[in-house]
This record gives C-alpha cells, sequence and structure tokens, in this order.
C-alpha cells in the first residue's frame, strides 16, 4: 500500500506545472481511498474466547493462600460435627490474582495483535 501511495504522490508532484490540479488530487484520493478499503480488517475477539481464557488463566492460580487460615470461627453442631460458622478471605490476594490474570490476558492479546 505504501508503494502505491507513494506512487501516487510522486506522479501528482511530476505533473505539469507542479501545481496540483483537481483531477490529481480526486485521482491521489481515489487511489488512497482504494488502498484503504483493501485493507484486511483487524481481527475482532470473540467474548467467549476471551471469558475462557481468562478462566482458564484465573483456574492455573494457586488458590490455597485465598482463604485466611488463622482467622476461622468453628462450632460444634448436632451430632457432634465441627461445622465452619465464619472464614475470612484473603481479599488482597484475590484481588492481585484477578489483576495478575488480567495482566497475562492483556499481554496475549497484544501479542495477537502484533502478529496481525
Amino acid at each position: 500500500m505504501i508503494n502505491n501511495i507513494k506512487n501516487a504522490i510522486d506522479r501528482v508532484s511530476n505533473s505539469y506545472p507542479s501545481i496540483f490540479t483537481k483531477d490529481d488530487v480526486i485521482k491521489l484520493l481515489a487511489d488512497l481511498s482504494a488502498e484503504m478499503q483493501d485493507e484486511t480488517p483487524k481481527q475482532v475477539i470473540d467474548k467467549d474466547v476471551l471469558l475462557t481464557t481468562f478462566r482458564q488463566m484465573l483456574s492455573e492460580k494457586d488458590w490455597d493462600d485465598v482463604v485466611d487460615k488463622d482467622d476461622i470461627e468453628l462450632s460444634i453442631g448436632y451430632d457432634n460435627k465441627i461445622e465452619v460458622d465464619r472464614v475470612a478471605i484473603n481479599e488482597d490476594f484475590l484481588i492481585d490474582s484477578a489483576v495478575d490474570s488480567l495482566e497475562a490476558l492483556w499481554d496475549v492479546l497484544e501479542e495477537a495483535a502484533n502478529e496481525d
């Protein structure tokens, strides 16, 4: 495309008497328009593929530390069963893991865009 644009510009530059006529400009714009229409559109990422990839990245994380095992309340219930009354969630770990996965997904998307 750039070579065709350069050739069109050179033709206009070399035309008599180096002042652009309406026809020269119209021809140049038509050539540019035709070239731009011939370009392949960028690939659009499917929402399902994006979400599936994100879920996969989240599933690869080690989630053992998301529960704060030092901050848990237990009780003994019916039939002497131990019941969990409250469990603290390590919100910072959860948020950091989600952000890390989003950053990794962003990197994958940038690489895919650069391949096109």
